[in-house]
């Protein structure tokens, strides 16, 4: 039994020298538990707060994504209500074009049949209502 108390006698003085010169690794070593300690209690606090401003992020999108699908909707009901009505004034002017023409080759008969003796006279109305160039002839 001697023997066991003069080999921890010599330990514990050779640990203890050891400590003395190297306490800083030690002393690291101790700080580094303890603030592993300490934060592992800490950790379902911030996976809580992680989870809560995940939830938040996701219904932020959901809104976003909502609402854009809805605009593209309006988006798309305006295009085609556009469509629809360039369609319409198209038609609209093809109609009017044609009777605009009808209307004109029927004032141009009557003029003709009106002035059918004077041609120069004739030249000058139509020059007038249609913006049609005259040129003099020199022939009166």
């Amino acid at each position: 039994m001697m023997e066991f108390w003069l080999f921890a006698k010599v330990w514990s003085a050779k640990t203890w020298t050891f400590l003395k010169k190297y306490w800083q690794i030690f002393a690291g070593a101790i700080y580094a538990i303890a603030v592993w300690v300490y934060f592992k209690g800490q950790a379902d606090k911030v996976k809580e707060v992680l989870k809560a401003k995940e939830d938040a992020h996701q219904k932020e999108l959901d809104v976003l994504s909502g609402s854009h699908a809805e605009e593209i909707a309006l988006r798309d009901d305006a295009l085609a209500k556009y469509h629809e009505i360039v369609a319409k004034i198209e038609k609209e002017y093809e109609n009017k074009k044609e009777q605009l023409s009808d209307k004109k080759r029927s004032e141009i008969r009557k003029l003709v049949a009106d002035n059918s003796k004077d041609p120069a006279n004739l030249s000058k109305l139509l020059s007038e209502r249609f913006g049609i160039t005259h040129v003099e002839s020199g022939e009166e």
